[in-house]
């Protein structure tokens, strides 16, 4: 599967999980969502290269001086999973928004049937 066949699967999943968010933060979460499929492919890609290669390179400047230095693939990866946590925390409040507005209606209509009771 191509990378935009798998961000665009990730993309529909993703939009299934928050298809009944409020027309209001709609745009906000459509944004949301796409980022968040963009960077949980690109992570995939960069897991995938780093268990392909080495954590840790060694150069060598002569045959007298060898270093060994962190894969710069690593703080990518970091950096990704930082950023695709933070989209999906957004996402997950924008869920909590939706949560708590179908609660309150449901708490409304509650209230209303109990003063009807307590006439």
């Amino acid at each position: 599967m191509t990378r935009e066949e798998r961000i665009k699967k990730e993309e529909n999943r993703i939009k299934s999980i928050l298809k009944d968010v409020p027309k209001n933060i709609k745009k906000t979460a459509e944004k949301l969502y796409k980022r968040a499929a963009f960077l949980l492919i690109l992570t995939e890609d960069l897991e995938n290269k780093l268990n392909e290669n080495s954590d840790f390179l060694k150069i060598t400047i002569n045959a007298s001086q060898e270093f060994v230095k962190a894969n710069p693939l690593l703080k990518e990866y970091r950096d990704t999973v930082k950023s695709y946590q933070s989209v999906i925390k957004q996402l997950t409040d924008i869920a909590d928004i939706k949560i708590k507005e179908e609660d309150s209606k449901d708490k409304g209509k509650s209230d209303d049937f109990m003063s009807f009771c307590m006439k």
